[in-house]
């Protein structure tokens, strides 16, 4: 595995002298040179708290870049709306064609409160999926919980997979907050999925302290990290890789997804960019700063590559 990963690293090397070398010769910015060489792209964000383009520069910046990326999916980890402000989000989502047909929801506190009694109210946000048309969607299995869903994208030769769980932060009590239910079906449903080099799976729940892999039993957690190379979390606003002990470097690559327009302090305003590469098969993540006036390549902080069904490596695409 040593040799391999020098092997890996030094390709993530020649493919940013490549980049710059490009860029230098052909003026082309590295993002659009990496949107090019992508199979395809999708996008992760959170916690906008109903924010959109009309009410927020961060997030009409998120738009435009996952628009001009030509992004096929986006997943919305949690926080999409709060009770006593604005939520344009709403009237955005039904009134553009794009996002209708192309948003995840996961529920989270939020949407439990917005559409509930509190935040604890278990799955009265559930109401959150009505506002896309995830339910005519091939592909799509809503649990009768009405809060959970399987996901299966055909794009081009690949799959991407979504096991998105129920995880609010509220209540306080953990066994309330994500039931045993739910974590054994987000592990069985991530098990059956018969994973293939053009499969990409990925397990998503809102969570209540910023990452809910460490709760699951070691079975459960043993079978996302034998199958998922995604595993998304949210709730805190603050962008991070998150290690699986004794797994840093291989299985899902773990992260908190942040937040589009209420970041925690020492964390950016942002989103996660996805671009699958086919060969090798990688998935660029990159969290992408939206205080910025443009897209841009992120430093190795901001920046990991995946390999599906493999091991993770940093990277420093943005090295000059």
């Amino acid at each position: 595995m040593t040799i391999y990963r020098k092997l890996v690293s030094l390709i993530i090397v020649a493919l940013t002298l490549i980049c710059s070398e490009a860029i230098a010769e052909t003026k082309i910015d590295q993002t659009r040179l990496l949107d090019r060489s992508a199979a395809f792209t999708f996008a992760i964000m959170s916690d906008n708290k109903g924010d959109s383009p009309s009410s927020k520069p961060r997030f009409r910046r998120m738009a435009q870049w996952i628009k001009d990326s030509d992004c096929k999916f986006v997943i919305g980890l949690g926080d999409l709306v709060k009770r006593g402000l604005e939520n344009s989000f709403l009237t955005f989502v039904k009134s553009d064609n794009w996002w209708y047909n192309n948003l995840y929801p996961c529920v989270a506190d939020g949407e439990n409160e917005y559409y509930g009694k509190d935040q604890g109210d278990w799955g009265a946000g559930g109401k959150i999926l009505d506002v896309t048309n995830l339910r005519k969607r091939h592909g799509v299995v809503i649990r009768p919980n009405n809060c959970e869903y399987y996901a299966k994208i055909p794009i081009g030769e690949y799959n991407v997979h979504i096991v998105m769980g129920y995880f609010s932060d509220m209540p306080a009590d953990i066994k309330i907050a994500f039931k045993e239910d739910s974590r054994q079906w987000i592990a069985d449903t991530v098990t059956a999925i018969k994973k293939g080099p053009r499969d990409i799976v990925i397990a998503g729940a809102h969570s209540g302290n910023g990452s809910w892999i460490e709760v699951l039993s070691e079975s459960q957690r043993q079978a996302l990290i034998k199958n998922a190379d995604m595993v998304l979390s949210a709730t805190t606003h603050f962008w991070q890789k998150i290690d699986v002990p004794g797994h840093e470097w291989d299985g899902p690559l773990c992260i908190n997804t942040g937040s589009i327009t209420y970041p925690a302090p020492f964390s950016k305003a942002g989103y996660v960019q996805v671009h699958v590469l086919d060969n090798p098969k990688w998935l660029v993540v990159q969290y992408i700063d939206c205080d910025a006036e443009t897209r841009s390549i992120q430093p190795a902080s901001r920046c990991y590559i995946k390999e599906i069904g493999g091991p993770i490596f940093a990277a420093d695409l943005a090295a000059r």
